[in-house]
């Protein structure tokens, strides 16, 4: 759009203004100049001494004739012509005289106002002419801005949808970018994670080995402790038998069997000893149903006075120091 500061707009105007003003001052002079005097008028009748030509048609065009030569002509003698006779006009009065000059005046001052008219005339054409040449340039420059302007609009048009373009192209990019970014963290998570699990599996691996190397330790310590104390309790057991053998030993043959035994009875004596052998107390914990042999075994357990026992004190004390002797008749 334009607005009233544009350059150009006010010259015009006032241009306009002018040359309205200078049009009508021209009519008014114009006007006041034709204003006419009335002045006697006299007629005066001329007859033109010459006649006024005639229009004559063209000659029609004659044939060709072939010209034939001629015998030249007799001799003629060739006398002057008469002097034609000069009629002079009759000379004008005064009053005519002044008639003409006023008519020539007159005259004058119709062709100065006719051409004071066309100059006029021209001035205004001329002016309408500059008008319409104003307007014209007014209009080419509106239309020039116009289109100046649609071409700027155009142009921000274009640069608005290249850099929507570029925006999109950069967003596309970045979203791009951050996909590429987050499938590289998920990657390097996973093959974190598939590290972390591998290290996790190796530990539990190791872990699994060394327990299966600590039970199996273990398990080879108490085989080997169970075979020590399967050892040291078959030893021991031996010697306890090899004492028990030795204390059955020396019993029975101090016993005297009753006469009318009858089968093989079985009783049990709890012994006391003291470190050494000694006997300290013989008690009948189970009757084998026959007193006289119950009585004969205890008797000859006592006249021992002593029985054999380890040197070891702690044997002595778990197994000897108070121990139940089962004693039955042998076949």
């Amino acid at each position: 759009m334009h607005t009233a500061n544009e350059p150009g707009r006010v010259a015009s105007g006032a241009l306009a203004f002018a040359v309205h003003v200078l049009f009508f001052g021209f009519l008014i002079f114009g006007i006041s100049w034709q204003k006419k005097v009335d002045l006697p008028v006299e007629v005066e009748i001329w007859q033109d001494l010459t006649p006024a030509p005639q229009k004559t048609p063209p000659p029609k065009p004659v044939p060709e004739v072939k010209k034939v030569p001629l015998p030249p002509p007799p001799e003629v003698r060739k006398e002057p012509l008469p002097a034609p006779k000069v009629v002079e006009p009759p000379k004008p009065t005064p009053a005519e005289i002044e008639l003409r000059e006023k008519q020539r005046k007159q005259k004058e001052e119709e062709q100065k106002q006719a051409e004071e008219q066309k100059k006029l005339e021209l001035e205004k054409k001329k002016l309408e002419q500059e008008q319409k040449r104003l307007e014209k340039e007014e209009e080419s420059k509106k239309l020039q801005e116009q289109k100046k302007l649609e071409a700027e609009k155009r142009k921000l048009q274009e640069e608005q949808k290249k850099l929507e373009e570029e925006q999109k192209r950069v967003e596309t990019e970045k979203l791009k970018r951050e996909e590429e970014v987050r499938k590289a963290e998920e990657h390097k998570r996973a093959e974190e994670q598939r590290r972390v699990d591998e290290l996790k599996r190796e530990e539990e691996r190791r872990e699994k080995a060394a327990a299966a190397e600590v039970a199996r330790k273990q398990r080879e310590a108490v085989e080997v402790r169970q075979r020590a104390e399967a050892a040291a309790q078959a030893a021991k057991q031996k010697t306890i038998n090899d004492f028990m053998a030795r204390i059955q030993a020396r019993v029975v043959p101090r016993i005297i069997m009753p006469p009318d035994l009858k089968g093989r009875p079985e009783g049990v004596f709890e012994v006391t000893l003291l470190p050494g052998g000694d006997i300290l107390e013989v008690e009948l914990k189970r009757s084998s149903g026959v007193p006289a042999y119950d009585t004969a075994v205890e008797r000859a357990i006592r006249s021992t006075g002593q029985l054999p026992v380890p040197e070891d004190s702690d044997l002595f004390q778990q197994y000897f120091r108070k121990f139940n002797f089962t004693f039955k008749p042998p076949p």
